[in-house]
């Protein structure tokens, strides 16, 4: 997969010579002219490197990182200062910027800084790979090609801010791939809970996604709040998000769009910082044909898709994983 960078400057120029270098170095590139902008792609893509100009009109470079960092978007940042704003990209080094550059622009050390950043990123991302294998409880056990695909899969989504929906069969591990996604992630010290969609009854499921007040409903004696609540500052596993209804669909996808959930009986909404993955059995475009799932929650759901491999389709594993359970058994 070509490595994706993303541009944030105002003049044309700037973002049209940017793109032709790097495009022609081999990187999939995005333009934008603004902070508002880069804001909006990053939820929608993952980054490996934003190249970030320091004086943008509305919110500036700096402020723009300032953002990017508080909503951990984990993509190296690069800053274009222009002439005598060295001051300002040695601040948002300190803010977490990987390094800056100065215009005019050298393309030939642009493209050495992007490089640099982009070994930086995966350094980063193997460290975190290898600190998840020595966890046996986050094991992906196997060295068959699908589970090596799987576990490469896992190290570039983990680390990105994206949304993932994750496919397989019963008893495949997708809960596993999802706790791993959030161990080797940014969110890694925050909650991470898990909502098993199709255990809970539908007139309940409101209630246990996005809490309630007290005396909303009968049995509603204390305020309440939700698994979304609870999942702020980390991550919240959506389990069998095949099953869940059409209404709570529907406010789920308002929760994603708006990052704000509305207890049960509240009038007030409450923003949540939340990393969304979910799992799924089903063959969700065909429930999408079948009118039982929605298009709009898929598109936005499926940032980053991973699909989990069943254990007939990597038989050579199974001496590893006998060994791996018998090893866990006898301690």
């Amino acid at each position: 997969m070509k490595p994706r960078i993303l541009i944030v400057d105002d003049e044309p120029g700037v973002r049209t010579a940017l793109s032709g270098v790097l495009r022609d170095e081999g990187y999939q590139v995005d333009a934008v002219e603004s902070g508002e902008a880069c804001m909006d792609r990053v939820t929608r893509a993952p980054f490996d490197v934003i190249l970030l100009d320091v004086w943008l009109p509305g919110a500036d470079g700096i402020a723009t990182l300032t953002r990017l960092r508080e909503r951990q978007v984990d993509a190296e940042v690069v800053m274009i200062s222009g002439h005598g704003n060295i001051e300002s990209a040695v601040r948002a080094i300190k803010l977490g910027a990987f390094d800056f550059i100065e215009k005019p622009l050298s393309l030939e050390k642009t493209t050495l800084v992007v490089r640099n950043a982009l070994r930086q990123r995966r350094l980063e991302v193997e460290n975190r790979a290898l600190r998840a294998r020595v966890d046996r409880h986050l094991t992906m056990v196997g060295e068959s090609y699908t589970m090596r695909q799987l576990r490469e899969q896992v190290a570039m989504a983990a680390p990105t801010n994206g949304r993932v929906l994750i496919y397989g069969d019963n008893g495949t591990g997708k809960e596993l791939v999802a706790r791993t996604v959030h161990a080797l992630s940014r969110r890694r010290t925050g909650p991470f809970v898990e909502v098993n969609c199709a255990a809970i009854p539908e007139e309940l499921i409101e209630s246990e996604l996005f809490g309630h007040v007290k005396g909303s409903f009968t049995g509603a004696v204390n305020d309440r709040r939700g698994k979304f609540e609870l999942a702020d500052g980390g991550t919240i596993f959506l389990d069998e998000i095949g099953d869940m209804s059409l209404k709570t669909q529907a406010k789920v996808l308002r929760v994603l769009q708006e990052q704000v959930v509305e207890p049960v009986g509240g009038t007030a909404g409450v923003r949540v910082d939340v990393r969304v993955l979910a799992a799924t059995n089903k063959d969700l475009p065909a429930e999408i044909r079948g009118g039982r799932f929605r298009e709009d929650l898929y598109f936005r759901l499926n940032v980053i898709p991973i699909f989990v491999p069943p254990l007939r389709e990597r038989q050579a594993d199974i001496p590893l994983l006998a060994e791996h359970f018998m090893g866990g058994f006898a301690r």
